[in-house]
């Protein structure tokens, strides 16, 4: 070919090519065919199923399978394969009719519009209500669902940061712009340490000695005292309490004393005292009788009956069935929520409006628990007896141990025979549907839910896989759920603000990837709790100040971060109700330290007409003394002072306390007959420590109450009061200031 056919046959090409892409801008290319699972799936997932899915749909009309779909609703046919512009549903979707709150965007309508002119080809599958997460509901995709991951800690800062918890704090503040406070004064410093790990003030001498030499050495020295002291148990164990809702009354009409059920509360303050592994914990209070049985095994099952309990048994029969679901529903749903952050109870009636748990799940977990039983049991106790009498003493001039075998009226869980549990449609036990295994929810990713029973299964098997499954290895949220709420308790918020809710309807985490690390490390390490603890305040973020010092990081803090969720400063805090009775306690010198055994009653107990009634007691005795977490608890049975500083009644779980301000805390702690007496107390043990110098009693009076003494002005002021109205005054003054109460 000769150049000049060749430039010839370029040219040609040239041309060609040109026209081809002013074709290409003129004439849409043909549309790609729409593919099923991953275009319509979720549409109908995410805005139809809600109401066109189960036994029962809307309209008649049911969406997640094509056969179904093919059959029409009421109305009749609602899809006419590869001719939209004659079907019912599109005409419904195109005048935004369906759904009817939230109508399809453009594209999506011109998706479903080309993929019922396509043929409305279906999946192979039937469209699942929960496998994707979408605007409305949490699907299993949900991140709180999936596998523990693996995460790095960032390299910390070289000026500021002690442990890896430090590095994602840091990084989370530098992508906000944010710097993090200053490090809060030794004397502020040492007080949240004690009141959070022991719930109890340091004494003046103990404040004396961190501020006099403040190095790390000391503190992590204070640390682990603290941990090791026997008031660790006493406080942690109060929140527990809390979370699992316990009370020592049954509630309701009747709400009769519980008079053994102080064994529970001692079994959690010793095992948390003892440092046993977080998963040991929760097989105890789910299986202890099968485990290891005995006293300790019946007091730790207490869990399962800590809850209100329904003694009113008249009426139909239905009515019976109705409470009797009403209290597995109660149950089940503490024991999602204590231990998952689950809510499983919402899935009683209908499958879980915002969670994927099936309402056959519920009542699966339901057949679980369904030996359940409230009551009194005699249990062995085993004991050594000191000498067997004086006669024998006085003869042999020795002692010999014995042991010897006594019974002891635990209440407990008191298992019965497992029920064969069927779904209960709409939660109406007279509306009966399919029977149902022992089984746990799919929801949580790489577990298995099986718990290989048949419906008859007997009821220790039942509650073991129960167990098994809650504290597997394979259970992300077991591991993340309480790691966040040890962390809720040392900074008044957790990662995730819901303790007790980590499904759609919770908080998302402020930092993700330190959750997944402290779990990661939690697990690793046994699932101990004190050295998470000791991670957490050994770490520079908790040792932040939570006032401005720094004036400059404090307003840009406080105009990126008001609530500081990233934790820029630390978060001051007002003491709960029983941290407050237990301080005006310490600082008289009344504080009774006697643990265990039967709660102290200051609340009069009356029977009358089938009702009991608890009326508050004024006592002035040392066994009416002993901290707070003693207190003998009944649903009703209030007190003035706990009350107005939001102690929660143990009717319902309390994963996080009510903080108010209100002028009813400042008269109870003016007025309260404790206080009254304790500020007589107080002034008693100023006068024995300080002697007869007033001056240096105004000053040993600071001293006790808050750990400081007192300004020039608060001196003159502190005299002026103490000369007009005596000491005792001042005490109940002191017991009502900000820095008796408050946490900086």
């Amino acid at each position: 070919m000769n150049n000049c056919a060749s430039q010839s046959v370029r040219r040609g090409l040239l041309i060609g090519l040109a026209w081809a892409l002013m074709l290409c801008k003129l004439v849409p290319l043909q549309a790609q065919t729409i593919d099923f699972d991953q275009q319509i799936a979720p549409i109908l997932v995410s805005h139809c199923l809600e109401c066109h899915r189960g036994p029962t749909p809307q309209g008649g009309l049911a969406l997640t399978e094509g056969a179904l779909a093919q059959q029409g609703g009421d109305s009749g046919e609602a899809i006419k394969a590869g001719r939209a512009a004659e079907s019912l549903l599109w005409e419904r979707v195109m005048a935004d009719e369906m759904p009817p709150k939230h109508p399809l965007s453009h594209a999506q309508k011109a998706t479903l519009k080309q993929w019922i002119d396509e043929g409305a080809n279906w999946g192979k599958r039937a469209v699942d209500m929960f496998s994707i997460t979408t605007d409305n509901r949490a699907g299993r995709d949900w991140w709180s669902l999936q596998p523990l991951r693996e995460v790095s800690a960032p390299a910390l800062d070289s000026k500021w940061g002690r442990n890896a918890i430090d590095g994602f704090v840091m990084r989370r503040m530098r992508d906000a712009g944010l710097s993090p406070s200053p490090e809060a004064d030794p004397r502020n410093l040492i007080r949240r340490l004690y009141f959070d790990l022991t719930g109890l003030p340091p004494s003046p001498e103990q404040v004396a000695a961190f501020v006099a030499e403040p190095a790390d050495a000391s503190y992590v020295k204070i640390v682990d005292e603290l941990l090791t002291s026997r008031h660790y148990g006493e406080r942690w164990g109060r929140h527990w309490l809390d979370v699992v809702r316990f009370g020592e009354s049954d509630g309701f009409e009747r709400n009769l004393q519980r008079e053994n059920a102080w064994h529970y509360r001692d079994w959690i303050i010793s095992a948390l005292n003892d440092e046993m592994p977080y998963d040991e914990f929760v097989r105890m209070q789910l299986i202890g009788d099968q485990l290891i049985g005995g006293r300790d095994g019946a007091a730790a099952t207490g869990f399962w009956v800590a809850g209100v309990h329904n003694t009113v048994v008249g009426g139909s029969e239905r009515m019976k069935q109705l409470a009797r679901e009403d209290e597995i529903e109660d149950v089940l749903g503490t024991l999602g929520q204590t231990f998952l952050g689950l809510t499983f109870n919402c899935a009683r009636c209908h499958d879980h409006k915002f969670d994927p748990i099936t309402q056959s799940e519920y009542y699966q977990l339901a057949a679980a628990i369904s030996g359940l039983g409230y009551g009194e049991r005699e249990v062995p106790q085993y004991e050594q007896r000191a000498a067997l009498n004086n006669r024998i003493s006085e003869l042999a001039k020795t002692r010999d141990d014995l042991d010897f075998e006594a019974k002891q009226k635990i209440y407990t869980l008191t298992p019965g025979g497992g029920k064969t549990i069927p779904v209960l449609l709409r939660g109406d036990p007279e509306n009966v549907g399919e029977i149902v295994s022992p089984a746990a929810t799919r929801a949580i990713s790489g577990l298995s839910a099986d718990f290989e029973l048949p419906p008859d299964a007997p009821e220790s098997e039942r509650r073991q896989k129960l167990a098994q499954w809650i504290t597997s290895q394979e259970n992300p949220l077991f591991a993340r759920v309480i790691v966040n709420r040890v962390w809720h308790y040392h900074f008044g918020v957790g990662i995730v603000d819901t303790p007790n809710d980590f499904g759609f309807n919770g908080g998302r985490p402020s930092h993700p990837e330190l959750l997944e690390f402290l779990a990661q490390e939690f697990r690793r390490g046994g699932y101990r709790l004190k050295p998470l603890h000791r991670l957490i305040v050994t770490s520079s973020t908790y040792r932040q100040a939570s006032f401005g010092q720094a004036e400059a990081a404090w307003k840009t803090g406080s105009d990126v971060d008001a609530s500081n969720r990233l934790l820029w400063r630390g978060n001051r805090r007002r003491l709960e109700a029983e941290a407050v009775r237990d301080a005006v306690l310490s600082v008289a010198g009344q504080l009774n330290q006697v643990m265990g055994g039967p709660g102290f009653k200051d609340v009069s107990v009356t029977l009358n007409n089938g009702t009991t009634y608890y009326e508050p007691l004024d006592v002035d005795a040392p066994e009416f003394f002993r901290r707070t977490v003693y207190r003998f608890n009944p649903r009703g049975g209030r007190s003035g002072l706990l009350d107005t500083f939001d102690c929660p009644d143990p009717a319902a779980t309390a994963p996080r306390r009510s903080v108010t301000t209100t002028p009813l805390q400042s008269l109870s702690l003016m007025n309260n007959a404790l206080v009254l007496r304790m500020a007589d107390y107080f002034a008693q043990r100023v006068r024995e420590e300080a002697g007869d110098d007033r001056m240096a009693q105004i000053t040993r009076a600071w001293q006790l109450a808050i750990a400081r003494g007192p300004t020039e002005s608060e001196r003159e002021l502190s005299d002026r009061l103490v000369t007009e109205h005596g000491l005792p005054s001042l005490c109940r003054g002191l017991f009502n200031i900000n820095e008796f109460v408050v946490l900086d």
